[in-house]
């Protein structure tokens, strides 16, 4: 999130729950099919960042996250599908990025214009 244009979306989080859930059943189905081989598909990567005053900042990326089972660890094996894998559905999220701040986001103008059906009928505000 580099841009110097951000925009406040007043319940885009919620929005993006929404959507999440909707989407759920392709990844587990797509999880379900491929747990043979070792892998496991994340829709989502979240960072956490605590700012000086103690408040936790929580950046989130949407996609497709591979993780590999490693005993009973999961390790991070990147955002391309490993070889073998079958390709997964894609989601309406796949590539948004976002700052969560409650139930609101904060996301670029120019992510915004590719992601902007997501959110119609929500307030957008300049940040």
């Amino acid at each position: 999130m580099n841009s110097e244009c951000r925009l406040l979306i007043r319940g885009g989080a919620s929005r993006i729950d929404e959507i999440l859930d909707e989407v759920k059943y392709k990844i587990y189905s797509y999880n379900t099919r491929i747990s043979h081989t070792g892998y496991y598909l994340k829709p989502v990567h979240k960072v956490y960042r605590r700012l000086s005053d103690g408040a936790v900042k929580v950046y989130e990326y949407y996609g497709r996250y591979y993780w590999r089972k490693q005993g009973k660890k999961l390790v991070y094996a990147g955002t391309e599908k490993p070889r073998g894998l079958p390709e997964p559905e894609p989601t309406p999220l796949d590539g948004l990025a976002v700052i969560r701040v409650g139930e609101d986001i904060v996301i670029d103008c120019m992510v915004y214009d590719k992601y902007k059906d997501l959110f119609h009928g929500l307030k957008v505000e300049r940040y």
